[in-house]
């Protein structure tokens, strides 16, 4: 079960894995909010979680809210570290979203702040307006990067656009999707294929790339 999403309900699969069968874990679970999102889901994403750490090997990264306290780590994890995603063009009142690192490992790691637009005019191609809570993929670049290495399993129980095996992809890691609303997994599956085009992420160029206009050479009078 490597390099695909899956239409399903992710409880039912991540049961039946063997232990430490993935290498990291890196989500956007259901959680509370002020506005009642994802309220009938908010158990099945913390049972998610804890279920994840029963099958990886490395680290359970996910996004919370400012306003909930995290659930704590299983037996045998730490909570190693907590950033914040900054949301210069947030439209709410809370302008930012923690990440929390759980780690087989007690190692302190420093804790980060990306200051990251929810809206990245070169990955506009890749926005599911209907998606209420899409990540950026740069921002989702910089987590895989941090907490996995080429060639190990990444998954997402909760991988609604597909941002996370996106970014997994781009960065030569295997990853492995569940995705229970049909649209969502599908335009997952459709930004998972190859495309020919530049990168996303590739930077713009320079203007000292760019034909110069050609004018005519100016003579004595």
């Amino acid at each position: 079960m490597n390099d695909e999403i899956m239409n399903t309900d992710c409880l039912p699969i991540i049961t039946g894995m063997q232990e430490q069968s993935i290498d990291v874990v890196i989500t956007d679970p259901p959680y509370p909010s002020p506005t009642g999102l994802f309220a009938e889901s908010y158990i099945d994403g913390i049972a998610a979680l804890y279920l994840c750490a029963k099958k990886a090997k490395k680290h359970v990264v996910f996004f919370w809210s400012p306003l909930v306290e995290p659930p704590r780590p299983p037996p045998g994890w730490f909570h190693t570290a907590t950033h914040i995603w900054h949301k210069p063009d947030g439209k709410t009142s809370i302008t930012y979203e923690l990440v929390i690192a759980w780690s087989k490992d007690y190692h302190r790691q420093p804790h980060k702040v990306w200051s990251i637009p929810i809206l990245d005019y070169r990955t506009l191609r890749d926005w599911n307006k209907q998606h209420p809570t899409q990540k950026p993929l740069r921002l989702l670049r910089y987590i895989v990067e941090d907490y996995s290495e080429e060639g190990d399993l990444v998954l997402d129980p909760f991988a609604g656009t597909g941002t996370t095996l996106v970014a997994a992809k781009q960065l030569k890691r295997h990853y492995l999707g569940m995705e229970t609303n049909k649209e969502f997994a599908e335009f997952a599956t459709q930004r998972l294929q190859p495309r020919e085009e530049k990168s996303n992420d590739a930077p713009p160029e320079s203007s000292t790339q760019l034909e110069q206009p050609k004018t005519k050479p100016r003579t004595k009078r």
